[in-house]
């Protein structure tokens, strides 16, 4: 089911899964990307194990509310009170809350700065480190040379047409992609598609976004102090954000688990699936 729900003076849309009875689990995405990103198939397999599954788009995302940044900054804990706020507009008091790359960032927030909402946290390919204006890139981590040559490609030759901007994300998301499974393109593709068509500007969300990350504080000497119980996974072969990101939030958040996908990347490949929903699962059967 579809739905727009009005948080903080913007509205989000949102998208349903299951019976509203069940416990909630919501999954927070990342940077520039709609709720879609998250795989039918892992809403399908969480909601088939009687959970009422949440995915959104993020402010600036998709079919979300655009800001102008200059006017309304913002950073992760605005992004957080939206989550909070959806989940208001939701009647929904505690969520299990999952979150991607900086949908991590984000429910790292919310489990900072609104425990008493989420009864889990689960955190995918995300990072409590903050990102470094002057490199683009994690603190302390350097930038993968392929990554790398991707950013100076976007700024010397950025993509000016629709079908440059596909090629360019088909680009990235291959270097994202792992070793566990091949790389989809034509899935790949599709997605991308339906991100530009949702945008009012295909690199609307991204900039914002990753403006709001500059902005963000650093956490790495926060998390510590997160009590919600809390699930870690990361893929061994991610080059956006190294596993050492990963096995670093598990060691800093304490009584945390840690799960390694290996061959996995900076991305969801249909084998890691089922893998990731059994893993939430287990996770949120408290």
């Amino acid at each position: 089911m579809e739905r727009t729900v009005e948080v903080n003076g913007i509205h989000l849309w949102c998208e349903t899964f299951g019976d509203p009875a069940d416990p909630a689990i919501l999954l927070v995405m990342g940077l520039g990307a709609r709720a879609s990103v998250w795989p039918d198939e892992l809403c399908r397999l969480l909601q088939e194990s009687g959970r009422y599954v949440i995915r959104y788009d993020n402010r600036d995302t998709g079919q979300s509310g655009r800001v102008d940044f200059d006017a309304q900054p913002y950073t992760t804990i605005d992004l957080a009170q939206d989550a909070v706020g959806l989940l208001d507009g939701l009647g929904i008091g505690t969520a299990d809350v999952v979150g991607a790359s900086m949908g991590g960032m984000i429910a790292q927030e919310m489990a900072l700065q609104h425990a008493d909402r989420l009864r889990t946290l689960t955190l995918i390919m995300s990072s409590a480190e903050p990102i470094d204006p002057e490199t683009s890139n994690f603190r302390g981590t350097p930038r993968d040379p392929q990554l790398a040559a991707w950013d100076a490609e976007q700024i010397s030759n950025p993509p000016t047409t629709r079908e440059e901007h596909i090629q360019a994300q088909l680009k990235l998301a291959r270097l994202l992609s792992g070793r566990l499974a091949p790389f989809d393109e034509a899935a790949t593709r599709a997605i991308i598609e339906r991100q530009i068509e949702s945008a009012a500007s295909a690199g609307h969300a991204a900039k914002n976004h990753i403006l709001a990350i500059f902005a963000s504080r650093d956490r790495s000497g926060l998390v510590g102090s997160i009590t919600v119980p809390t699930l870690v996974m990361h893929g061994t072969d991610d080059v956006m954000a190294p596993i050492a990101h990963g096995k670093a939030l598990a060691a800093a958040i304490p009584g945390s688990e840690f799960i390694p996908i290996e061959g996995m990347g900076h991305s969801f490949p249909p084998p890691a699936v089922p893998v990731m929903a059994d893993a939430i699962l287990r996770h949120t059967e408290r």
